[in-house]
């Protein structure tokens, strides 16, 4: 694993999650950007970087670990927007959407980031993990992209006896 990759692959991941995060407080369109920020961050981080030559083809290996990282860091990126967005719409309309999360940052602070770290490592790595599994079968399926099968033989010792 390349450092210059990943350390790029942070980086867009957490501005993808922090602009998702933002865009979550819209009430019309909240529920599609937590849906993105769940299942298709990965494949657009991805998509974007190997469109800009940032990475190379990936095989099936990487592709699910890229996928796990993107999905957990742009989950973090996410809450560190989401939720003080949150807390203080929360505060300011007493009756709203987000007055939970008002009451959960300010009673239990431990405890809600016990829950976003937990749901990123579940919710947005596993998820984002799975999406960008999919994104590499569709693009090996239509691309023709070259399967590299030495992984499946990395493990394997050939003995020609007599």
């Amino acid at each position: 694993m390349e450092l210059v990759v990943l350390k790029r692959m942070v980086i867009i991941s957490s501005i993808l999650g922090g602009i998702l995060g933002v865009v979550t407080v819209i009430p019309i369109i909240n529920v599609l950007s937590f849906f993105a920020i769940l299942f298709l961050s990965a494949p657009i981080v991805i998509m974007y970087m190997t469109k800009y030559n940032m990475m190379g083809v990936l095989d099936l290996k990487q592709s699910l670990i890229y996928g796990a990282i993107i999905g957990f860091i742009s989950f973090l990126g996410f809450s560190i927007t989401f939720v003080p967005l949150a807390t203080i719409i929360g505060l300011i309309y007493k009756s709203s959407f987000y007055l939970g999360v008002s009451m959960l940052f300010r009673e239990g602070f431990f405890v809600m980031l016990l829950m976003v770290f937990f749901v990123a490592l579940l919710g947005g790595a596993l998820m984002n993990s799975f999406s960008s599994l999919l994104y590499y079968q569709i693009r090996t399926y239509l691309f023709n992209d070259e399967i590299n099968d030495n992984i499946l033989n990395e493990n394997i010792d050939y003995e020609i006896g007599e």
